[in-house]
């Protein structure tokens, strides 16, 4: 799909052409956001609210290389946004973890089912859900991952550490 002919004719006010980049991108932002929430109904709202959101940040919205990761940095925030109004109590800056001696293997996320492990990456600070669903699920280089946050890619790698040590925890069962 031709990204850059699709926006430019969405902004022109082309309702077809929006219903065709729609069509072809909500299946990814849909399933990164399913993997964050829990329930069908309330990944299917979310999803909208994210094409809400980008529809009317088109008119100063400039081509990048990949929509999609615009659409995937704007479903972290309505995400977030979800789980303020949930009352959740997550806590937004990392933590700098200096515990050489945790054996963090990559092999974790392999030793699960997949629904196992959904439910420990939605028990991870948002961010780290993101990290990992952009590099296991979605494939994402770090590289990738860290175009969509606008951070240097050593920052990506060290909080992929950070969420692989609280999968990790959380995994085996302990508290985080």
């Amino acid at each position: 799909m031709n990204e850059k002919f699709y926006i430019r004719r969405i902004k022109k006010g082309d309702h077809q052409a929006l219903d065709i980049f729609i069509e072809n991108l909500y299946p990814q932002v849909y399933t990164f956001i399913l993997r964050k929430v829990k329930g069908d109904d309330v990944a299917q709202d979310l999803t909208q609210e994210v094409f809400v959101r980008f529809i009317k940040a088109l008119p100063t919205y400039e081509y990048q290389k990949k929509t999609l990761n615009y659409l995937y940095r704007i479903s972290s925030h309505v995400c977030l946004s979800y789980y303020k109004k949930q009352r959740y109590d997550y806590e937004i800056e990392e933590e700098h973890i200096e515990d050489k001696r945790v054996d963090v293997h990559e092999a974790i996320i392999k030793q699960f089912h997949h629904d196992e492990l959904i439910e420990a990456v939605r028990l991870l600070k948002p961010l780290q859900q993101d990290i990992i669903i952009l590099k296991y699920f979605e494939q994402y280089t770090f590289k990738e991952i860290a175009d969509i946050y606008n951070e240097n890619i050593s920052t990506i790698k060290s909080r992929h550490y950070q969420a692989l040590i609280h999968l990790k925890k959380i995994m085996e069962g302990v508290n985080v």
